[in-house]
């Protein structure tokens, strides 16, 4: 079947490998949207810079341990993402999922079409090693048949959590055609349970044909995509993000601030410990 016939109503589409080229077509899916956002922590931000890498974990180190169950295990070994957010709204669940510890955490905002040519000019995934997060010496050339690098899109299914009106979404559109999504084999690294669909998840995608037992590889980064970045400090951050960037990395960072700076009264249980206040 050709592209040009397949089903591009995702209400509508009820063959599985139609839901994968829907969600692999990223200038669809992202067709709206002018940004990237993936939370994470000060020293992740300096790590991109020094490496000029971008790190992609394979799902057994993933938080999402459901997703993991119910993929393929065969599968699951040759696929490595690193998580955007696609909503444009900050979100407090992001701060507090995925940029912790509060004082350090970030945001990194990528332009679309930044991220859109860097993807078209990867040639090469190295294989990182998990002792010192260094490349191995090992890499995979990409030819986009043994192994390719894509962003491709996350529909989400309630299917684990219901007993009818099973549904599967994506942005604000619902399938109800395709049932028990979460547990088909084929669609290992394209679903995930409702209660993560306010995450609005595109994924900067690996698969790499016939590997075992690797954990983490990595992509280069080009110094446009590198200028291009703007860093948001959160909410909670501490002492002058640019400050502290300066004496990291050596590239002109741009920098923002976020919209709950100011705004929350967090603090952890250890803030009142006896034990903490003497130290």
């Amino acid at each position: 079947m050709s592209n040009e016939k397949r089903e591009t109503n995702f209400s509508k589409i009820f063959s599985v490998e139609d839901l994968k080229v829907y969600l692999d077509n990223f200038n669809e899916r992202l067709k709206n949207r002018d940004f990237l956002y993936h939370y994470t922590k000060l020293d992740r931000v300096v790590d991109i810079f020094e490496s000029r890498k971008w790190h992609l974990g394979n799902a057994k180190c993933m938080n999402d341990r459901l997703e993991y169950a119910n993929g393929n295990f065969e599968q699951w070994e040759n696929i490595f993402f690193a998580s955007f957010m696609t909503d444009v709204k900050e979100s407090i669940a992001m701060w507090s999922m995925y940029a912790q510890p509060w004082e350090d955490g970030v945001l990194i905002t990528i332009p679309k079409k930044a991220v859109v040519n860097w993807i078209k000019s990867v040639e090469l995934i190295y294989h990182i090693s998990c002792t010192d997060f260094k490349p191995t010496g090992k890499s995979f050339n990409v030819d986009n048949d043994e192994s390719r690098v894509f962003l491709s899109s996350v529909a989400y299914s309630n299917c684990d959590n219901v007993e009818n009106n099973e549904k599967l979404t994506w942005s604000n559109v619902t399938n109800t055609y395709i049932k028990k999504a979460a547990h088909i084999p084929e669609l290992t690294g394209y679903i995930k349970d409702s209660a993560w669909d306010y995450e609005r998840e595109i994924r900067l995608k690996a698969v790499i044909k016939g590997v075992r037992n690797i954990s983490r590889v990595a992509i280069e980064i080009p110094d446009d995509i590198l200028d291009s970045i703007t860093i948001t400090r959160g909410p909670l951050f501490e002492g002058n993000l640019e400050a502290r960037l300066r004496d990291e990395i050596k590239n002109r960072v741009q920098i923002s601030s976020s919209l709950f700076s100011n705004k929350l009264n967090i603090s952890s249980a250890c803030c009142d410990c006896e034990y903490q206040k003497g130290w």
